[in-house]
């Protein structure tokens, strides 16, 4: 967790002007300097952060209380993972897009790299989500679902209603909520159900509601790609479909629709591509092996055969 400053010792980049009744703090670590605003209505809190970091830095942020948070994205040099080691549980943002994830009381991590983020959210009282509002067919109630399950994990549906946002409602919350008056309150709470009307209609034409089964198929192939990326990959289908609160068959389903393959084809496609560059770097194929996330050499040249037509010791030499 980063301390707190009063000042930064040496401010590397402007931050935007304050919000002009928020609170703000300012935290900083090696290579990282962090401004956060916010403004509470007691059961809605509208927050902005800002970060410049250069150089990675792993960031560990202590929740105090369970809630829903509506993340607005709005622009980082990479997505975003949410991570809760404990449980092995995370939520992704990607630049640019929106999501609702539920984030239980404890330690949340996530890794960043060089470059600007500005994220915008609002944390929302995890009251709001009652079956007599939101019934069965609607997308919060898998939050409600989810949060009775088991409230110790992180939750994002596999559902992002919504692709991208204008300015539009960060302007108007800027604008008209950071000014504080004790009317706010209220309009607050209109706001909140305002912006979950949006994620299901298309109250402004600006806003475009996406294919479900899209983006069910998009946020699988971002997590074969970041589990491939890892130094040690260990890749199954069935946890991914897991995490994404969906049954396998409908993911395949929906994968294949959209790739034309079948998630386990990518996966094989991405590891090969990763064992040709490591042992291209000069690894030994024992080490490749390992971080190919096979525990047995064999398996892994049998695996790397059968997908390019030479064994891992053939295709070193012939390079």
């Amino acid at each position: 967790m980063l301390p707190e400053v009063a000042t930064f010792a040496s401010q590397t980049r402007a931050f935007l002007p304050k919000l002009p009744d928020s609170q703000l703090q300012r935290y900083e670590g090696p290579g990282i300097q962090l401004v956060e605003e916010y403004i509470d209505y007691h059961s809605v809190i509208f927050y902005r952060i800002q970060t410049q970091v250069q150089q990675r830095f792993q960031l560990t942020v202590q929740t105090n209380k369970s809630d829903y948070h509506l993340l607005y994205n709005l622009h980082t040099p990479t997505v975003v993972i949410l991570e809760q080691t404990t449980q092995c549980s995370q939520a992704q943002l990607p630049s640019g897009h929106d999501s609702y994830i539920y984030i239980p009381k404890g330690k949340i991590q996530t890794v960043l790299i060089r470059g600007a983020y500005l994220v915008y959210g609002i944390l929302i009282d995890v009251g709001y989500i009652r079956t007599a509002i939101f019934k069965e067919d609607h997308f919060l109630f898998e939050f409600r679902a989810a949060h009775l399950r088991d409230k110790k994990r992180i939750y994002q549906s596999a559902i992002w209603p919504i692709k991208e946002r204008t300015r539009y409602q960060l302007i108007y919350i800027e604008q008209h909520f950071f000014t504080y008056h004790k009317d706010n309150e209220a309009m607050a709470v209109k706001l909140v159900y305002d912006l979950f009307d949006i994620a299901i209609y298309k109250n402004f034409e600006l806003y475009e509601k996406l294919d479900p089964n899209l983006l069910l198929a998009e946020r699988a192939e971002q997590m074969i790609r970041c589990e491939v990326m890892k130094t040690f990959s260990c890749c199954s289908i069935q946890e991914i479909a897991e995490q994404l609160q969906v049954d396998i068959s409908k993911l395949n389903r929906c994968y294949k629709a959209m790739y034309g393959a079948a998630p386990k084809q990518t996966w094989n496609k991405l590891l090969v591509l990763k064992a040709k560059e490591l042992l291209l770097a000069g690894y030994s194929i024992k080490e490749v092996s390992n971080y190919c996330g096979y525990g047995q050499q064999q398996n892994f040249s049998t695996f790397f055969k059968k997908q390019t037509g030479v064994s891992p010791s053939a295709y070193q030499k012939s390079q």
